[in-house]
């Protein structure tokens, strides 16, 4: 059932968040690792919830935390810095999840 996948997807996410975030704060650096996970369970939720009126403010809350936490990270870095690339990699998929645009319908 799809639903009991995005809950696992859910779940995933959150277990990553530490791998995602500390690293970032702590040394500067992005665990390209986790962030490959990430993106991966990002995929195959953007296809789940595509079309969907509703999804759970759990997933939104955790989808704007691990953004926003990167992000305030960014604001100190370099635009060639990774952790500059990946919020914008992160953003790009983030309006692909929670906006159905229809400015990006053939892409």
């Amino acid at each position: 059932m799809i639903n009991d996948r995005i809950i696992e997807i859910e779940e995933s996410i959150n277990r990553l968040t530490v791998d995602l975030l500390v690293p970032i704060r702590t040394s500067k650096k992005v665990n390209k690792e986790a962030f490959d996970k990430l993106y991966l369970l990002l995929d195959e939720l953007k296809v789940l919830i595509k079309g969907e009126l509703i999804i759970s403010r759990k997933l939104a809350g955790l989808l704007f935390f691990i953004y926003t936490s990167i992000s305030a990270e960014a604001e100190h870095a370099h635009y060639s810095n990774p952790i500059f690339i990946e919020v914008g990699r992160l953003e790009d998929y983030l309006s692909k999840i929670l906006w159905d645009s229809p400015f990006g319908q053939g892409v």
